[in-house]
């Protein structure tokens, strides 16, 4: 976690602290903390809008909060810039167990519940004989239930902060028009800053997928600046790599767009990456350590990401050379068909124009030779 952004929050939880007075603080909050956390300082953030609530030191392998909140929040704790138990912050005395569960208050206790029969339910299935075929059936019957849990969840706790945060365990599984559907349906959910967060994604991402114009952004890294379009022209397709040196995921998908480069490098195919969510010195050591051969915009953060709508890396989408974007989120064997296929057609289109353009000279010079 950034300093400023830790003196910001030191700041406003302190101010928040001396303007509540004893008399009006109607929450506690009592968390287990590891040893090696005393005396550091403790933060509660509102997990929803990431705004600070509330502050206070680390002491004893244990930290206490005292304060006055209007209605509830979803919390969540912060100790040492990392991130702890999420709970409900309502009126009432909540604990906070060495297992991350909170209890004390009535959501609290309904949030805790779900997840410990999800965790139940998990640990049947982990239990389950892969090789006995009565098993098997049983896996299928379990997983579709705990999938089913945070939509039940979310219906049996509608409006409020529990429902909140279950419907958000699966809304960034749903489109725009599911998500519009949800809204439609509670409006409670419009006020929340990720529900409004997430919208936006999906309005995002829904304007660049396949068969809408790519959109261009600059990054200024190391005082140099970066644009996407300076890689994507009329005369090649683009291959563009969102990524983090970070991501597991994004560094298996490296030999893949290595193989499309490598076989299509000379003949019509540009390969960019874009450095998203990362620290440059560890961007640019993941591409010295993977040998990647590629240009990449380096540095870009967030600023693609939510111009995309992007929630989730590696995003690969690949550029015709007229700007259309005509594959999106394909990874593996799907992206090498999806290039493979675009690649085809465009070496086609480029040896029938050429072939077009020798037989248009051919006949130039067989009718100057009549005259």
């Amino acid at each position: 976690m950034k300093k400023s952004y830790i003196a910001a929050l030191m700041l406003t939880a302190a101010v928040n602290s001396g303007c509540t007075a004893e008399a009006q603080q109607n929450y506690t909050v009592n968390a287990a903390m590891s040893p090696d956390m005393n005396d550091h300082i403790a933060y509660i953030i509102d997990w929803d809008s990431s705004e600070p609530i509330d502050s206070a030191i680390v002491s004893g392998g244990k930290v206490h909060f005292a304060g006055h909140v209007d209605g509830a929040k979803m919390g969540r704790l912060i100790v040492a810039g990392k991130r702890g138990p999420i709970f409900v912050l309502e009126p009432g005395s909540i604990t906070i167990d060495e297992n991350n569960n909170s209890h004390g208050t009535p959501q609290n206790d309904r949030l805790t519940a779900v997840a410990d029969s999800m965790n139940a339910l998990v640990e049947r299935i982990n239990s389950l004989d892969g090789n006995n075929p009565e098993d098997v059936e049983k896996y299928k019957v379990m997983v579709g239930q705990y999938e089913q849990y945070p939509l039940e969840a979310y219906k049996a706790n509608k409006g409020s902060m529990v429902g909140l945060y279950w419907f958000l365990q699966s809304a960034y599984e749903m489109n725009l028009d599911q998500l519009d559907a949800a809204l439609r349906e509670d409006g409670n959910l419009r006020n929340s800053a990720r529900v409004k967060s997430l919208r936006n994604a999906l309005l995002a991402k829904e304007n660049t997928m396949p068969g809408k114009h790519y959109k261009d952004f600059e990054i200024i890294y190391d005082g140099k600046k970066q644009k996407l379009s300076t890689y994507v022209d009329g005369d090649h397709y683009t291959l563009v790599d969102f990524w983090a040196s970070w991501c597991g995921p994004c560094m298996r998908q490296t030999p893949v767009i290595r193989g499309l480069y490598d076989k299509y490098k000379d003949k019509g195919l540009e390969v960019v990456g874009v450095a998203v969510w990362d620290e440059p010195e560890n961007t640019l050591k993941a591409i010295r350590n993977h040998d990647i051969p590629w240009p990449c915009i380096i540095n870009a953060q967030t600023i693609p990401t939510d111009l995309y709508g992007i929630s989730g890396i590696p995003c690969i989408i690949l550029i015709a050379p007229d700007g259309t974007i005509v594959s999106r989120d394909k990874q593996g064997d799907e992206l090498v068909a999806d290039v493979d296929k675009a690649m085809t057609a465009y070496l086609q289109e480029k040896a029938a124009l050429a072939a077009r353009a020798a037989q248009a000279e051919v006949n130039s010079l067989e009718a100057d030779g009549d005259e």
